[in-house]
């Protein structure tokens, strides 16, 4: 299987919403009318409907492919996971499993958040604005915006590993000249 082709998204900002339980409906109500490119992580899907839905885990796409496609969204699916891509016909990205920023490959960094920021510089964005990348519990100890995933999906959330990780991550995005805003 060969890496599918990489939108251009050269020029334009794009908006990484995630799963964190800071997201609101509002929120993603205010970034789809806005002029930008969109890519939205796991079930984050069920509140807008972006350019690109982007999930790292094969174990989501087996859980959550059949609701997605059910709902007829627009949103263009990619995965680093090659037996997810090849299974339920995916866009696949090349993985590379170090630390930081990739390129060619992606890096996921442990999630899927980071891994569609890596996503987005490779399209082509320079620009990248964070929504729901929370990297901590709510304050009613929530872990995301929705209730738990369902069993098998995996429920431990490692924060101080994806805070480390997400260092590296910035260090490779501010060499290569990308502004993140964590919103």
């Amino acid at each position: 299987m060969n890496p599918s082709k990489l939108p251009d998204w050269r020029g334009h900002t794009a908006v990484v919403l995630a799963s964190g339980p800071s997201l609101t409906l509002e929120q993603c109500k205010l970034v789809e009318a806005a002029p930008v490119k969109t890519i939205v992580t796991n079930s984050t899907w069920r509140l807008i409907d972006a350019d690109v839905l982007y999930a790292c885990d094969y174990l989501w796409w087996k859980t959550c492919i059949a609701e997605f496609r059910a709902a007829k969204r627009r949103s263009v699916l990619w995965t680093q996971d090659r037996s997810a891509a090849e299974r339920w016909g995916l866009n696949w990205v090349r993985q590379d499993s170090r630390p930081g920023l990739g390129n060619p490959g992606l890096r996921t960094n442990g999630n899927s958040g980071m891994g569609a920021i890596n996503l987005a510089y490779l399209f082509g964005a320079r620009r990248i604005l964070l929504v729901g990348m929370d990297m901590k519990l709510g304050a009613d100890g929530a872990k995301h915006w929705h209730a738990d995933h369902p069993k098998p999906l995996v429920q431990g959330l490692v924060f101080q590993d994806w805070k480390h990780k997400s260092r590296e991550l910035a260090k490779g995005l501010k060499a290569a000249g990308v502004e993140v805003v964590n919103c």
